[in-house]
């Protein structure tokens, strides 16, 4: 656990702890490049990082999404992990996972006045397009979560032009919604502070951060594509965030992890 490493490293902390909270727990880092913040992070918590520490980088390497997918994370990103501790079986984990989409949907409403619509489980869109990924890891000793990285990416200053021809259609950044020169010591204060709240909120808000989640998830109501090619029907959300769908043989099934893709409308 090293203290800032660059000028450049230094003055970001500065203008980030200068929007935080005085006394705030939890420690930061913020390099120029780093291969994955939630790495870093993990390696950081096996050190003794306390909860509420944050690892933010300029660029990442090596970037991780869901599924095992790669993540793409070019200069002008902004690329957070946060580090929880707490006491809960694996089962929590599914449910962290969803609480931070809703978390992080409100700090890029505070922060920008834009507030996305929730894919099912933790993507972030703004007009259909991915603005944001969210990435939950768990560190396990003896059946109990001993520690939790939650990990954001959002797409920030990239033109259309600037994803590869693959993602085009489908991703979006907020310099593409008319949000230009932001400085993102801004949007990362508001995420920390939203997962603060989120990190004090849990488990008793869980009645809250349903409903919030339920009212702006753009999977219900859909026709969905998992990734076994089943195709079905996303008609309701259980409280433990589980999505409910109705097959097409008239069978219901429960997903709690995975990948639901929109059928176009």
């Amino acid at each position: 656990m090293t203290g800032p490493e660059s000028q450049g490293e230094t003055l970001r902390l500065a203008a980030l702890a200068s929007r935080l909270p005085e006394g705030r727990g939890g420690l930061l880092r913020w390099p120029e490049e780093t291969d994955s913040t939630n790495n870093a992070l993990k390696a950081w918590a096996a050190q003794g990082a306390p909860s509420g520490s944050v690892f933010l980088a300029e660029k990442q390497t090596a970037g991780k999404g869901r599924l095992g997918r790669s993540f793409l994370s070019p200069p002008g990103g902004l690329y957070l992990s946060y580090l929880l501790l707490p006491p809960l079986p694996p089962a929590g984990v599914g449910e962290l996972t969803a609480w931070a989409a809703v978390a992080v949907r409100r700090a890029l409403g505070r922060c920008c006045g834009f507030w996305p619509e929730i894919k099912w489980v933790n993507d972030l869109l703004l007009e259909g397009r991915k603005l944001c990924g969210i990435l939950c890891e768990s560190s396990l000793r003896f059946g109990t979560m001993e520690s939790l990285v939650l990990g954001v990416g959002v797409n920030v200053d990239a033109s259309e032009e600037g994803f590869p021809p693959e993602l085009r259609r489908t991703a979006a950044s907020l310099r593409m919604f008319g949000v230009t020169g932001l400085d993102r010591t801004l949007l990362a204060a508001a995420l920390i502070r939203s997962l603060d709240e989120l990190a004090s909120d849990f488990p008793g808000a869980r009645d809250a951060y349903w409903e919030e989640y339920r009212a702006h998830c753009v999977t219900l109501g859909r026709k969905v594509t998992l990734s076994d090619g089943t195709e079905g029907f996303a008609e309701g959300l259980e409280k433990d965030f589980s999505l409910r769908l109705r097959l097409s043989d008239g069978e219901t099934r429960l997903l709690r992890s995975g990948e639901a893709t929109l059928h176009r409308e």
